[in-house]
């Protein structure tokens, strides 16, 4: 144990000489990927960049995995694989320019990850300590633009609507160890770091409420107004919030996006989305039960018809707790204790949930950042708290879990026990795409 423990602070040391002398380049990469956000599936320049930095050492990465996802190993072949996974994609955002916008920090994750893997790779991390390395950029994390990946999945060139369940049906992850992930926050007097925290699923909803056209002076009489439905649909689902439990994390948040194409006319066509997010299946089940029944009962009301489109959306993500014990150790030696908020819930969701329920899997939060997550004003205020200090954290848990033939790798994913195994999973995304219509007249 003592010659495993002297080679990682030799390793530890050597990975720190690489992030120091590369910090203008971290930096540069992280401005450079910030400046061309890409929605889901669509991340063209985003792969090509990132392919472009791992050519220039030497790898030959693959891509086009999942449309635009990309994915480069090294180390021993056979060994444990110890995967850095990162989000691509950006988010729409009013008021950026292009109103298209890195407003979730996705940038961050991947020049964070790719910063690891190039200093583990520099010092000579994964052939000496003998472990598999991979950084794997997942493409659609963001569940946007939902019409554009139904006619992607109609066409075949996706199953899934998310990048990373994706990534899981074509198996890049079969072979998997653990998974290590990041995520931006903005800054905090009290808060570095989130440790250990977890995250609500959720099933997406589209529904379309279709009545009938009437001259809305002359005749409103003769028409069924949708929009009527739909707001119908909207009051009878905010009657519900208070069945949900505290305890569940319920969110329910739908928009309306379309109400009517004339003031002179009854609205025949009235569209809404939402999603139902919850802290685990049986309460995102329950919940999303309720919110059919509020539509149904909209169309009701007014004797409208309404489609509801259910698509899969993500799994609750409880991360690991040994490889989470093991990311908080790796924390404490870069900063106070008293700096990080462990074992967090956030009523948000993110497709790591769905890797989560497969295989041992961890996120590090971390701050450096001003503004608001998913506003325009969000920003990389502190360079060095925003990629270097969680690259040196997420480094030092590598090496951990790397050390000795991926020893550790080894043993966390022997102790994992999953929520699904991969056959039964991909049976529960199928499952939950439906479409039911209610009709009144």
């Amino acid at each position: 144990m003592v010659g495993v423990m002297e080679e990682i602070a030799r390793m530890t040391a050597a990975v720190d000489a690489v992030l120091n002398d590369r910090k203008a380049h971290i930096a540069d990469l992280g401005e450079a990927l910030g400046a061309i956000p890409e929605p889901g599936f669509g991340e063209v320049r985003t792969m090509e960049l990132l392919a472009e930095r791992f050519r220039s050492l030497g790898l030959a990465p693959e891509t086009g995995l999942a449309c635009t996802g990309i994915r480069v190993t090294v180390g021993p072949e056979d060994m444990p694989e110890i995967v850095l996974l990162a989000d691509m994609d950006a988010l729409p955002t009013r008021g950026a320019p292009g109103e298209m916008m890195h407003s979730c920090g996705h940038h961050a994750q991947m020049t964070v990850m790719y910063a690891v893997f190039e200093a583990l790779l520099t010092a000579g991390a994964p052939d000496s300590f003998g472990f598999r390395l991979s950084f794997v950029g997942a493409p659609a994390e963001e569940y946007t633009h939902i019409d554009r990946r139904k006619e992607l999945r109609r066409q075949g060139r996706i199953r899934y609507l998310s990048g990373k369940q994706e990534l899981i049906r074509l198996g890049i992850f079969d072979k998997t160890s653990c998974v290590i992930k990041y995520h931006s926050m903005a800054d905090s007097p009290e808060r570095m770091a989130t440790i250990n925290g977890t995250l609500n699923g959720f099933v997406a909803k589209q529904m379309h409420f279709i009545g009938k056209a009437a001259h809305s002076g002359a005749a409103p009489h003769e028409g069924i107004n949708a929009l009527n439905a739909a707001s119908i649909a909207l009051m009878a689902m905010h009657a519900q919030r208070e069945t949900f439990r505290d305890e569940d994390h319920i969110r329910v948040h739908p928009i309306l996006k379309e109400g009517g194409t004339t003031v002179n006319t009854v609205p025949d066509r009235a569209f809404m989305e939402t999603y139902v997010r919850g802290a685990t299946l049986e309460a995102i089940r329950a919940a999303a039960r309720k919110i059919d029944r509020a539509a149904a009962a909209g169309a009701m009301a007014v004797g409208a018809l309404v489609t509801i489109s259910t698509t899969p959306g993500y799994l609750p993500f409880n991360p690991s707790e040994e490889l989470g014990a093991m990311l908080a150790e790796s924390a404490a030696r870069f900063i106070s204790k008293s700096a990080m908020d462990m074992h967090d819930h956030s009523y948000a969701s993110d497709d790591i949930g769905d890797v989560a329920s497969l295989m041992p899997a961890c996120q590090l939060g971390f701050s450096g950042f001003s503004g608001t997550i998913h506003g325009a004003d969000f920003a990389v205020c502190d360079p060095e708290r925003a990629f270097v200090l969680p690259a040196r954290i997420l480094a030092d848990l590598v090496l951990g879990l790397g050390a000795d033939g991926g020893a550790k790798a080894r043993q966390i994913r022997e102790h994992f026990v999953p929520v699904f195994e991969k056959k039964a999973y991909l049976a529960y995304l199928d499952e939950c795409f439906e479409e039911r219509t209610f009709a009144f007249e």
